[in-house]
Formats: C-alpha cells, structure tokens, sequence
C-alpha cells in the first residue's frame, strides 16, 4: 500500500511540477512554449520550382539572402509577417509548439509559405526551414537561423542580391 501511495504522490508531484513549467514558459499565456512572435530569421532561399519563368526569368538553383520577420502584434494593416528583400506580407499562424514549432503564413492565397522552426543542437540559435509556394506554379526552399532584432538593419538585405548557379 506504500507503494501506492508513494507512486500516486510521485506521479501528482511530477503532473503539477509540468503544467507550473509550462505555464511559466508562456509570456502572453497562449502557448505552452515561447512562440515565434518578435523573431527574425536570416535565412538563404532558393528558386526550386519554376515552369513558366515567373521569378524574373531566373534559373531554378538561383538563391537570395533575405529575413523573415515574425511580429507579435499585427501593424495598422493587419500585417504581422514580412520579408526584408521583397516587399511581401502576410500574416502568420503558428500550428504546433514544442521542439519543433510548425507555422504557415498566408501571403494572400493561393500564395503561402509553410515552414518548421528547431533547435540548433541546443546551441541556443533557432534553425527555420520552409518552402514558400503556389501549388504546381512556382516554389521556394528557405533556410536560416534566428538572429537578434537589433541585428537585422546590419544583416538583413533591403534588396534582392541573387547567386545564380553553376552551368551545367
């Protein structure tokens, strides 16, 4: 009967201690784990898909360093996603939270870009990977890391700057 009672209090103490943590992990209370609100992501993107020539005529392979940028709170025009190089917009919706956090911004449809956010190997830097698209139309494969916002007018690129790729 100790046992019981020892595995019941053990098990209680462990539920209790759980749900305090993750509540406490949650700023704003909406999440159990910090969400991507006010977070920017280097990243470099590339041209993976493109049939009919829509990115300016380059070849598929063509890459771009750009930021996307996750804001907490939506501007005057609804807006709380945005790209650096391009004048895109969106807005973004976080679909999981854990060690692998999963969100989807609508770039106004049928445009969106679906991506997942990781721990880098517990180096305290956050990795993105995401592929931005319109179905069977044109798609783009990104990937970065976290940088600090007060990075971002040093690191993050106001124009388009693309590398082609190699001939074959």
């Amino acid at each position: 009967m100790k046992t019981k009672t020892y595995l019941g209090i053990f098990t209680t103490l462990i539920a209790t201690l759980g749900l305090v943590g993750a509540v406490a992990a949650a700023p704003d209370g909406s999440q159990r784990l910090r969400g991507l609100g006010d977070r920017v992501f280097l990243v470099d993107v590339e041209l993976t898909f493109d049939p009919f020539g829509l990115f300016f005529g380059l070849p598929v392979g063509t890459t771009f360093p750009n930021c996307y940028v996750f804001e907490a709170d939506v501007d005057g025009e609804g807006i709380d996603w945005f790209e650096t190089a391009f004048p895109t917009s969106g807005n973004w919706t976080q679909g999981s939270v854990g060690a692998k956090t999963g969100y989807v911004v609508d770039l106004g449809a049928p445009f969106s870009q679906m991506g997942l956010v990781t721990p880098a190997g517990g180096k305290g830097v956050l990795q993105l990977e995401a592929e931005t698209s319109i179905p069977d139309v044109i798609a783009f494969y990104s990937v970065g890391e976290e940088i600090d916002e007060s990075e971002v007018e040093d690191r993050c690129p106001t124009t388009f700057e693309p590398t082609f790729p190699d001939p074959d």
